[in-house]
């Protein structure tokens, strides 16, 4: 029995503590084999376990986590949604922007701050929902919210994508933003930093 395997096994029948262990070993090694072990962990019975699980999982970075991460942004505790909402933003898939915006009005605003951030990781992907959802008359009071997301998507893709010119042939557009958005965005937005 490989490390692996044996970290597997912890995961699945080991105490609580062995459990959070292995999930957080097992993020660390990004093994895809155990993403199927992870995801059942999401339904652990304690809330630390679903925690590290989620988190493990976005870390590996497999597309096979994002629904049943999904489900779990409705978990009961607070810690556990924030892990999944970062780890949604690593998986960086385009299902998650929908649930991640609904996120946005959660009651505990360390949630919908990583809601925010992992808006952001997704990109471009997630602008044209955005958008559409800001201009929904039971949104207004996100607008604001939204405007900012919008801004640094477009301030990170300039910053990590978009070359500046340096090989026309490599260079990936920036999303556009529309222009009513720009007057609304607050004004601490980052700017583009050439990395």
């Amino acid at each position: 029995m490989d490390e692996v395997e044996w970290l597997i096994k912890k995961l699945q029948k080991g105490s609580e503590e062995e459990r959070l262990e292995a999930a957080r070993a097992l993020g660390n090694r990004k093994e895809k084999k155990s993403v199927k072990p992870l995801i059942r962990r999401l339904k652990d019975a304690d809330a630390g376990v679903r925690w590290y699980a989620a988190e493990a999982l976005g870390n590996v970075g497999d597309a096979e986590a994002v629904e049943p991460l999904i489900e779990l942004l409705g978990d009961e505790a607070p810690v556990v949604r924030i892990y999944v909402a970062s780890a949604l933003g690593k998986l960086g898939d385009a299902r998650a922007v929908g649930p991640l915006i609904k996120a946005l009005r959660d009651a505990d605003s360390n949630v919908r701050n990583m809601a925010n951030d992992a808006l952001v990781g997704i990109g471009e992907p997630a602008v044209k929902a955005l958008v559409e959802e800001s201009r929904k008359p039971e949104n207004m009071h996100l607008r604001r919210q939204i405007s900012k997301i919008l801004r640094w998507i477009e301030s990170d893709a300039k910053c990590n994508k978009h070359d500046f010119g340096i090989r026309d042939t490599d260079v990936i557009p920036v999303p556009k933003v529309p222009k009513e958005f720009e007057r609304l965005a607050l004004r601490n937005v980052p700017k583009a930093k050439i990395a």
